[in-house]
């Protein structure tokens, strides 16, 4: 593997002596050139799905100390939300319903999800929309890209490129909650030479609006970039260093209704006295390092190579206390627990101790990618290959104690390694075949091999192989009925492979790969865009997902905040998605708008539930059997409307409103377990003063929920059943922040 990375890495290098270096490189081949960076990765104007873009400029209307989640709330089908209630700490989306290990995320061309949960931890990565071009968002399967499969949504990402002079930039944003984020950027333009560097540093801190939801970001990205009229070679750095407080248990609805919406049980302990402490490093710690080397030439006038090698490097644990998770709050966990003696400390001889525990990973993934494209007359084409390998450490300890008669200062209780490469290909090409009517195909391979060895958190065995293969074919069809109006359909195959919690669970119940599947998706899209010389733009979209082995969220977590998923064999996603931009009253005002309608069920489903007797011992499992069900998280309807009124190229004001209907938080329908729909409202307003002695000055205001609402975008949920026919539910609510405010200050020179 190190050989490959090598040899890819000369390869660039050797290439690159053929660069005129003396030459100062043309601009249109600069921005041709770093198109050909993602090109691999995107859709474009012809090809027959739904995707939308987002520009630099929608970006930096959109960022003020917000991960990426809350930036893209504006796209059709998203919802977002996050633990703190304010969008800076932890924070996910869902696309169409489908959850965040389901979106394949790429930077550069480049995959980014963690290759075992499959999942980007946008926290991870503070700040990085500052460091961002440009983002393209598709739905459903999307085309063929690099990494975990898409299997809802793709969405794709590019850093920014150098400019053609140097610049500066210093931004400031203040905010409620004591949010406070500070981000400096500087730049050497493209010199003679063909060289250019760019760097961008960034803070956030935030106490949140939910109890210890606090964050301590740092965030740094560093280009070296070097241009030819036909060349490319990139060396870019990302780090990210990320502290926050523990909010992934949600609040009851008990605790809401007694402590109130910013209430966090996490931490939570009693002393002696049974006065109520919360342990005060409640938190989650992340180091992240990502080294990307691109490399892309235009060959000649119709070809064009892209090979990049990344590293991704990672450290990070939680630390939490430790007391009973019964809700007593006294008397902590069982030794048995961690495999442990029970401890003997002055004579008294205890089972169960208060502690404070960390659960701890580290993690290496090496990725290297290889693409050609060609263009000429008629005929576009891409085929691309990935290899990609991770190692990933897993391992627990507990720095203290309570009652501890002889255990060793930072014991050890368990240690598992998950090692994972895949190889993959794809080609894809699109045909122009006469005027009006263009063909798309698009067909992906990916061999998997993963391996799991050591013991788990609970002292078993994980040690087991897997291995897939996956044949990912897609086709369609672009018809342009004239400058306005265009048609497409397509279809499309996705398949991935399950996450490692779900193998694990999966192995611990005695079927390994047999009894937890890879999932299937068939995706039919039909969609009518039309667009106008005088700038109006509308976009229907039907879809039908049809599913076989889909994994859907049972509403549980594990015992950190893991989604706890399960196989359901016949299930489908179906929906129109409707999209409208129209400028009026002289180009002052733009309404955009867009709104899905769906329907995601499950058929023929069964529920489990946990069955104990009167004095809560276990006696075994109950089922419950549905023809037809909802499937969890998946709203019937989420809609946008955005109105911007610019009376001046420097002056903007918006309001935006989204609506999200009501979701069940497991797959019963059952509305004890679900959350209501809801409407929330932004306003934010910017001006910019373009020529002032420091540079260019700009200024915006935020106002997060501006009509105050109290409302809750997700939760989690569990039930248990008794004998005597009763249940008890579990559930676990996220309350979004109330009105807040947002300022932020940028010189830019």
């Amino acid at each position: 593997m190190k050989k490959v990375f090598i040899l890819t890495g000369l390869l660039a290098l050797n290439l690159s002596l053929f660069a005129q270096a003396d030459e100062q490189p043309d601009s249109l081949k600069n921005v041709h050139l770093e198109e050909v960076v993602v090109s691999a990765t995107r859709a474009g104007k012809n090809t027959p799905m739904a995707y939308s873009n987002v520009s630099h400029a929608d970006i930096k209307k959109e960022n003020a100390a917000k991960n990426i989640p809350a930036i893209l709330q504006n796209m059709p089908s998203l919802v977002s939300f996050s633990e703190d209630g304010t969008g800076l700490g932890y924070s996910s989306m869902r696309i169409r319903g489908t959850d965040a290990t389901r979106i394949n995320v790429t930077l550069n061309g480049m995959p980014l999800n963690n290759p075992e949960s499959q999942e980007v931890y946008w926290v991870n990565l503070p700040d990085l929309s500052s460091s961002l071009q440009s983002i393209q968002v598709q739905r459903g399967v999307g085309t063929s890209t690099n990494g975990a499969a898409a299997f809802g949504a793709s969405i794709s990402m590019k850093t920014v490129g150098a400019r053609s002079e140097a610049y500066g930039e210093a931004s400031t944003s203040i905010g409620s909650y004591n949010t406070f984020s500070s981000t400096i950027a500087a730049g050497t333009g493209i010199l003679k030479n063909g060289l250019s560097l760019d760097a961008r540093y960034s803070r956030n801190f935030g106490d949140g609006y939910i109890r210890n939801g606090f964050v301590n970001h740092r965030n740094l990205y560093a280009a070296l970039s070097h241009y030819t009229d036909n060349q490319l070679i990139r060396l870019s750095y990302i780090n990210g260093e990320q502290k926050t407080g523990i909010t992934w248990e949600g609040i009851s609805p008990e605790d809401l209704e007694k402590y109130g919406r910013r209430y966090n049980p996490a931490g939570k302990y009693l002393d002696e006295a049974d006065n109520v402490h919360f342990y005060d490093n409640e938190t989650d710690n992340y180091y992240s390092h990502i080294v990307q080397l691109l490399y892309t030439r235009e060959l000649n006038n119709y070809l064009s190579l892209n090979t990049n090698l990344s590293y991704n490097n990672g450290f990070g644990y939680y630390e939490n206390y430790r007391s009973d998770p019964y809700g007593d709050f006294k008397r902590g966990d069982k030794f048995s627990k961690y495999g442990l003696p029970d401890q003997t400390v002055d004579g008294t001889t205890y089972s169960r101790s208060q502690l404070i525990r960390q659960k701890l990973m580290r993690n290496d993934f090496y990725v290297a990618n290889l693409s050609l494209s060609y263009t000429k007359n008629a005929l576009n084409w891409i085929f691309g290959g990935t290899y990609s390998f991770y190692d990933g450490d897993h391992y627990g300890k507990l720095p203290w104690v309570k009652f501890n008669q002889n255990i060793p200062e930072n014991y050890e209780w368990y240690r598992n390694v998950g090692e994972k490469g895949e190889f993959n290909f794809f080609t894809k090409a699109d045909y122009q075949l006469n005027e009006k009517l263009s063909l798309y195909g698009d067909v992906q391979y990916r061999n998997i091999n993963y391996r799991f060895s050591g013991i788990d958190d609970d002292m078993v065995d994980i040690t087991q192989d897997f291995k897939y293969n996956f044949f990912n074919p897609k086709a369609g069809v672009f018809y342009r009925i004239d400058n306005r109006n265009n048609l497409y359909a397509s279809v499309a195959v996705g398949q991935r492979e399950p996450l490692r919690t779900d193998l694990k669970e999966s192995i611990k119940g005695g079927g390994g790969e047999e009894r937890i599947r890879p999932e299937k998706m068939i995706d039919y899209e039909l969609g009518y865009r039309f667009l106008s010389k005088n700038g109006v733009n509308l976009g229907v979209n039907l879809y039908y997902m049809d599913y076989n082995n889909q994994m859907v969220q049972t509403g549980r977590l594990n015992d950190v905040g893991y989604k706890l998923m399960e196989n359901v064999k016949d299930s489908y996603r179906r929906g129109v998605e409707l999209e409208v931009s129209v400028p009026f009253i002289e180009n002052k005002f733009r309404l955009d708008a867009n709104a899905i309608l769906s329907q995601n069920k499950i058929k023929n489903y069964t529920a489990y539930f946990d069955l104990y007797d009167s004095d809560w011992n276990w006696v075994g499992q109950k089922t419950e059997s549905f023809e037809t069900t909802d499937i969890s998280y998946s709203p019937n309807v989420v809609s946008m409307a955005s109105l911007t009124y610019q009376p001046l190229q420097a002056l903007y004001f918006n309001l935006l409103g989204k609506y999200v209907g009501k979701q069940y938080l497991d797959n019963t329908s059952n509305d004890a377990t679900s959350i209501d729909g809801y409407f929330v409202s932004n306003f934010s307003a910017g001006y910019t003063f373009d020529k002032t002695p420091v540079g260019k000055i700009a200024l915006q205001v935020f106002v997060n929920n501006l009509f105050n609402k109290e409302y809750i975008a997700n939760g989690w949920a569990a039930t248990d059943a008794f004998e005597d026919g009763s249940t008890i539910n579990y559930i676990g609510y996220y309350p979004q922040a109330t009105r807040n405010y947002m300022a932020r200050l940028t010189i830019s020179f």
